[in-house]
């Protein structure tokens, strides 16, 4: 977490205007529970800072006017990133999210719903401040909103891919872009375009977010295997059977071993798999050399996503949006 530590100003103005635009709406229990994943002081803020260091990038750096620009539109994607996350707990029936209790356990599945709802419609609210012209809010609108469609369309995807067995890769990494990669590819360019960025550093800057999101979703999956349960169930993708790029190698590669092949699908999908199942499909994952592929494949879009920022100033905002793009696919631990 060095590199995070780097930006502990930037996420301390994050976590303070996030907990101020939160604190709205009179009924107790309904704002308690809007406010119970996105004030988790764990949180990393990833996508509001990605949209602070492009504005900073392209304009006058860290506290300038081109970063106050920018600040609501951060924090909208960062409240409807926390919508998503509550609707998407009550979907996989997780307990567990940021080493707290989910929304739908902590209160009540109705409350998760109601409060959910509640942070999308206040995005839009806080969207409303961000310093643009009416024109230019019109279209960052239209594009937030086609932003939060695509994200509903990806995680279909990634619910259907769990009941399928012909996904394919170009399967795979088409759901990851629309329901991981897309936020970060409009924090990317929504942040460069409010700080005043060309054409050119808009069109590079909105690729890089594209590629560090896929990335991003690529070394998360693999980390399923290794984080504290408090955090997240280990092996919890593999339980719910779902179609990631270190399960798709490994069934390719295990076409001719029918016995293992067979083993690993028993362990996929099952929703009651013992820890040693989830050792096992580990060890099975390993042997296909699957780990290490899926950890090559994040890491060479980290490297094309430093190549986008060949349009930006020498800058200490950029240095740091280098740090990002090492951080979002190689930077947390194994």
């Amino acid at each position: 977490m060095e590199f995070l530590e780097g930006l502990k100003d930037r996420i301390e103005l994050i976590n303070s205007e996030l907990a101020r635009y939160l604190n709205v709406g009179d009924q107790p229990r309904l704002k308690s529970a809007m406010r119970h994943l996105p004030l988790v002081e764990s949180s990393k803020r990833l996508r509001p800072l990605l949209a602070l260091l492009c504005a900073e990038a392209v304009s006058d750096g860290p506290g300038g006017e081109g970063s106050k620009r920018t600040i609501p539109f951060a924090l909208t994607l960062e409240v409807i990133h926390n919508f998503t996350l509550v609707h998407d707990d009550i979907m996989d029936e997780d307990e567990l999210r940021r080493g707290v209790k989910t929304v739908h356990v902590e209160y009540d599945m109705p409350t998760a719903i109601n409060a959910g709802d509640a942070l999308f419609a206040r995005a839009f609210e806080i969207l409303s401040e961000t310093g643009l012209d009416d024109a230019g809010l019109r279209k960052l609108t239209r594009e937030v909103a086609q932003m939060v469609r695509e994200v509903g369309e990806g995680q279909q995807w990634d619910l259907d891919f769990g009941s399928r067995m012909d996904v394919s890769t170009d399967d795979f990494l088409k759901m990851i872009e629309l329901k991981t990669a897309r936020i970060f590819q409009l924090a990317a360019k929504g942040g460069t375009l409010i700080g005043g960025g060309t054409e050119d550093q808009v069109k590079s800057m909105e690729e890089y977010g594209r590629l560090i999101g896929v990335g991003f979703q690529i070394l998360d999956d693999i980390l399923d295997f290794s984080r504290d349960s408090a955090l997240k169930c280990a092996g919890s993708d593999i339980r719910q059977g779902k179609r990631t790029l270190l399960v798709l190698h490994a069934l390719e590669k295990l076409k001719d071993d029918e016995k293992t092949r067979t083993e690993l699908m028993s362990i996929l999908g099952n929703s009651s798999a013992s820890d040693e199942d989830i050792k096992r499909s580990l060890e099975i994952l390993n042997s296909c050399g699957s780990m290490e592929y899926a950890q090559d494949f994040a890491l060479n879009y980290g490297k094309l996503a430093l190549k986008k920022l060949e349009v930006l100033p020498e800058s200490p905002s950029r240095k740091a949006l280098e740090g990002f793009a090492n951080f979002m696919v190689e930077g947390r631990t194994f």
